[in-house]
């Protein structure tokens, strides 16, 4: 066993001004936190809150001459209050007091934030490889999206991601090779809203209509919109909207680092429990996918199945993209197709247009 003699000077100097006496250990403490206190409060003064203080340090702050404007918050947390409620209004109203539309910088805690309310940099931004790459926070990061297209880093893997879903999944000959079954679906849906004598929520039905339909073009599963749920369609929706549910929650672990441990939201904890059965769902399909012949169907799982070489996955990767392809089709588009129903009712000019067609 080696003693490193070098470092013992660091006990000597502090034996020898008595630092270990209790007072003079609370006076360093005391003194410590005071710095660390003012040194948060100046970086709290800079346009945009703490976080962009401490990103430009002390001497950056100085010489910055035009910094992005925008609210500084509280000390600390920054404005993570915006972010409750009806979070894009209130970013919105406050691009506008700092007159701030092009780009407005804030910050949740020790993360940067910058947004935009004009069309044309949101464009500069959406093509610009800069923000290709989006940050993992844990909620996603333990949901296995770290390994499918939403989240994984910009680099090889996900180019080979995008291309093996722009090829097999989003391309125009499978988009048209389905289109009778999104037809079937929405004739079903019809039929559920023409024969309904009681209120129903648009939501519910459109819900089961995107999810049956992602169902089919990813897992080769069909099922009725009328006789609708089962043990399997069941067992998936319930994933989903935990899921979702789980991702929708602003985890403030995600931007005061030092809370991680704590989990205080118990998104960890949430995501650890949902992604094992995820895990047994998805496996389960894959495994009865491979035990059949590779000529009874051509959906989504027997692509990735079937590709060789480079593009090959594991069945853990496999596992992450299918789940996110299933997770990120049927809420959303649920959600969207609501949306642009309630637009029409709101907008009868618009709906008789439609109609019109």
């Amino acid at each position: 066993m080696t003693t490193n003699t070098e470092n013992l000077w660091v006990f000597a100097l502090a034996t020898k001004c008595n630092f270990f006496n209790p007072i003079n250990s609370m006076l360093f403490a005391l003194i410590l936190s005071l710095v660390w206190f003012i040194i948060n409060m100046i970086y709290w003064t800079h346009p945009g809150g703490p976080a962009w203080g401490k990103y430009n340090k002390l001497t950056k702050y100085l010489l910055v001459k035009n910094p992005i404007p925008g609210p500084k918050g509280f000390p600390f947390i920054g404005s993570m209050y915006m972010m409750t409620g009806l979070a894009h209004q209130k970013i919105a109203k406050m691009a506008e007091f700092f007159k701030a539309k092009r780009l407005m910088s804030f910050s949740l805690g020790e993360t940067r934030f910058i947004v935009t309310c004009n069309h044309v940099v949101a464009k500069e931004v959406l093509n610009s490889t800069a923000f290709v790459a989006r940050p993992v926070n844990e909620s996603a990061y333990g949901l296995m999206f770290d390994r499918a297209i939403g989240f994984a880093p910009y680099g090889v893997y996900w180019r080979t991601l995008r291309k093996i879903a722009s090829t097999h999944m989003f391309c125009p000959k499978q988009i048209k090779a389905s289109e009778s079954q999104r037809f079937e679906i929405a004739k079903q849906m019809v039929a559920i809203f023409n024969g309904s004598e009681e209120g129903l929520r648009v939501r519910d039905v459109v819900k089961k209509a995107s999810l049956n339909n992602m169902m089919c073009s990813v897992f080769g599963r069909k099922y009725s919109l009328v006789d609708y749920f089962n043990d399997e369609t069941e067992e998936v929706s319930e994933l989903v909207d935990e899921g979702y549910d789980i991702l929708g929650i602003l985890n403030w672990s995600d931007h005061l680092p030092w809370l991680a441990e704590f989990d205080p939201q118990k998104i960890k904890y949430r995501c650890e429990h949902l992604v094992p059965k995820v895990n047994r769902l998805v496996g389960r399909i894959i495994d009865e996918h491979r035990a059949q012949p590779s000529n009874v169907h051509r959906d989504f799982v027997d692509v990735l199945l079937s590709l060789q070489g480079v593009e090959a996955l594991s069945d853990s990767d496999m596992i992450a993209v299918l789940w996110e392809m299933i997770f990120r089709g049927s809420d959303t588009v649920a959600i969207l197709i609501e949306w642009i129903l309630a637009r029409m009712v709101l907008h009868p000019d618009v709906q008789s247009k439609v109609q019109e067609r």
